[in-house]
Formats: structure tokens, C-alpha cells, sequence
């Protein structure tokens, strides 16, 4: 088997959401001896090629052309060259039209028409960029043979929302990566400590700070708790969004509790989690929320939003808080706080709960969808062929 895939985002060396699926699915296949072709139209980044070094791996970069001519012309002329079975875009996005192989698209949810759309108002729904975005992500959902999705919940969206028949989608749960279940030495705790000035006992987040994030929720909250010689740890987010955040601090009189870290580098995550009291995760919408995954491998006390499909990915490791009942978070995080065998409990449950994610079953599931495209590729080819009369064959 010949899988094409779709890799130009990882020009960035950046490992958030997409890009993290990606590279650990590409990995995952080729410890599975998957033959692998990774087009691009620019150069793949070194920090994901040295995850990638394989025979069974090599990057085609197109030269220099517009997107839309690499998408939709390109693309599939150099797959029916390198003869590729199944074709696979992981990012919501960027399938050619047509294609001499079958198409695979994961399409993480439903986000943008479910969540941002209602929220817009008419002339930015209909701006020049918003309809470009709709018809990019139209286009890719409507030629795909086969839709890969990361939670039941965001199935529902993508039927409910988008019209995509229930049948084209296959649910395949996302992990975290395993070095997040190692122990965490007492070396690097301190290390990570020092590097991000993290005194005393805290509360973490991490991911965007964008609006459905819900952070200012988070921060009320946790001024809400009330607890001496704890602080929140907010990691990741942007220059422009700290400024409202800060002042959102000063208002609450957390100031002197809160920290901003912004960007955290990849390889201190575990100890971080590792060090926290609790991890929070408030987001109103998330198709999956990879850090509860990643939270919960560490052992780190899990809290998150009874919303989207937070709920679906806790399971049974940890706790959930309502977003409409103020003084639900607050609560669990006193609870957590001061309860030792609580915090115990929740950090038992969290590693048991993520125990039943795990890249290699993401990697197997995917492989089952690829075989499903190609056996009905065959079975379609082969029931053309006995149509026709004896003297055509």
C-alpha cells in the first residue's frame, strides 16, 4: 500500500493541532512499514523530517506555482505518477477535485459553521475570506471518498451541521504522544520551574486564548477559589490577547497570582503538567482537546467543560464543571486544593483513562479506512470488468 500525504503545513515547525496529528499519524505509519509519499510545496521542516527518517518515506516538493494550481493540478498528476493508492489530506482541507486514487480527508470538526458562524455577523460571513474558507472546505468534503473525524461529538456536527452523510465518517480518537506517560524526573520538575519562574502550587492551561477558549472564565474562577499561595499558570496565546487578559487580572485582583508564559516548548510540557496541581480546560468547542489526553498520560489532576466533547475524551479521568453554573470550577479546584485523596483519586483515574488512547490504535484505524477504500476500489473495478462483453476484455 502507497498512501499519499498531504504535508505541506509542516513547512512549520510548530507542533499544535494539525500539525501534531500529522507528524505522530506519518510516524505511527511508518513504524507500521507503511509506504509513505509526503507532497508539499515547500520544504518540509527538518525538526518533523528527522521524526520521519525511513526507507519507506520520502518528500515530493512541487516547484513554484500558486496554490490553487498545486491543489488541483499538480497534486493529483503526481500521485497517478507515483502511483498512489489512497490519498490523505489531515487538514480540514486541500483535496484536488479529482484524483486517479481514492481521497481521505480529516475533517477535525465542524467548528467554523457550528461555533464562529452563528456568532458572525452578516457582512463578515459574507467577506471575500470567509466564503474562500467555505468553499476550500467544501470542495475538500464533498470529493473525499472517506471522512476521518476525532469524537462522536464532532460527527454529530459534521451530519447535523454540514449535511455529510453519517456512513462517510469514521470516528478515530487522537492520543498523546508517549512520552507524556513517562515519569517526569525530580531533575526536570525543577528545570521547568526555573526556566518559567513557577513558584508554589498551580493551576494550568494551556492552547489558544481565542474567544471560545474561554479563559477569562478560567481566570474568574480561579479568583473565585480564593487559595493562598496557589497561582494560574496560563501557557500558549498571543502578544495581543495577554493585553486583555491582563487587565482582566488587575480587575479580579489575581495579578500577583497569574502567569502568562505564552509559547512553552514542547519538550517541557510533561514536566509542567507533572508539576501542576490540576490541569483546567474550559473551552466552549473543541472536536477532541488533545491536552486533556496529554494531562491525563502525565497523572495531573483533569478538570473540563461539560461542552463539545470534552466530556467524550474525560471519560471517566477526571472531573467536569457546567460553564452556565458559576462557582462549579472554583469548587473543584478548592476541592483539589485541599483534599488530598481526591487529588490522588483524579490522578489515578487520569492515567488509567489514558491508557485507552493511544497512536498506534489511531495509525491501525486509519489503515483499516484506506483498506476499506481499496477493496471497494477493486470491487468496483472488478464488477466493471465482467460487465463487459468477452470480446472487450
Amino acid at each position: 500500500m502507497r498512501i499519499g500525504i498531504n504535508a505541506r503545513l509542516l513547512r512549520d515547525s510548530t507542533m499544535r493541532g494539525w500539525n501534531r496529528y500529522t507528524v505522530n499519524l506519518v510516524a505511527e505509519l511508518l513504524r507500521r512499514g507503511v509506504e509513505l509519499v509526503l507532497y508539499s510545496d515547500r520544504p518540509v521542516h527538518t525538526a518533523h523530517l528527522a521524526r520521519f527518517e525511513s526507507e519507506s518515506c520520502r518528500v515530493v516538493q512541487a516547484p513554484p506555482m500558486r496554490y490553487v494550481v498545486w491543489e488541483q493540478v499538480w497534486l493529483p498528476r503526481q500521485c497517478a505518477r507515483d502511483r498512489i493508492d489512497v490519498l490523505h489530506s489531515p487538514y480540514n482541507y486541500s483535496l484536488p477535485w479529482s484524483s486517479s486514487c481514492p481521497r481521505v480527508l480529516t475533517l477535525h470538526d465542524a467548528i467554523d459553521a457550528a461555533y464562529y458562524r452563528p456568532r458572525m455577523s452578516w457582512p463578515d460571513n459574507l467577506s471575500p475570506r470567509s466564503l474562500k474558507g467555505r468553499l476550500h472546505n467544501w470542495a475538500a468534503t464533498a470529493c473525499a471518498n472517506r471522512i476521518i473525524t476525532d469524537s462522536n461529538h464532532s460527527k454529530r456536527d459534521l451530519v447535523e451541521v454540514l449535511g455529510i452523510p453519517a456512513a462517510k465518517i469514521a470516528v478515530i480518537y487522537l492520543a498523546a504522544e508517549p512520552r507524556f506517560g513517562q515519569r517526569v524526573s525530580d531533575d526536570a520538575l525543577e528545570r521547568a520551574r526555573r526556566k518559567y519562574e513557577l513558584a508554589g502550587r498551580y493551576v494550568f492551561y494551556v492552547g489558544g486564548w481565542e474567544m471560545r477558549k474561554n479563559i477569562p472564565f478560567l481566570m474568574r474562577e480561579f479568583a473565585a477559589a480564593n487559595l493562598n499561595g496557589v497561582s494560574l499558570v496560563l501557557g500558549g496565546g498571543s502578544e495581543h490577547q495577554r493585553a486583555q487578559l491582563t487587565q482582566l487580572a488587575r480587575e479580579l485582583h489575581v495579578s500577583d497570582r497569574t502567569r502568562m508564559l505564552g509559547w512553552i516548548d514542547d519538550e517541557d510540557l510533561p514536566a509542567i503538567y507533572s508539576g501542576a496541581l490540576c490541569f483546567a480546560y474550559p473551552s466552549e468547542y473543541e472536536g477532541f482537546g488533545l491536552q486533556l489526553c496529554e494531562a491525563m498520560a502525565t497523572g495531573c489532576p483533569t478538570l473540563a467543560a461539560r461542552a463539545s466533547s470534552l466530556p467524550e475524551v474525560l471519560g471517566a479521568g477526571g472531573a467536569t464543571f457546567a460553564l452556565d453554573s458559576p462557582g462549579s470550577l472554583a469548587e473543584l479546584i478548592r476541592r483539589v486544593s485541599m483534599d488530598g485523596d481526591f487529588r490522588k483519586d483524579l490522578s489515578d483515574r487520569a492515567r488509567a483513562r489514558s491508557l485507552e488512547f493511544s497512536w498506534s490504535e489511531t495509525a491501525r484505524q486509519t489503515l483499516s479506512v484506506y483498506e476499506s477504500l481499496l477493496r471497494a476500489a477493486d470491487s468496483k473495478q472488478t464488477t466493471t470488468t465482467s460487465d463487459q462483453p468477452a470480446c472487450e476484455r
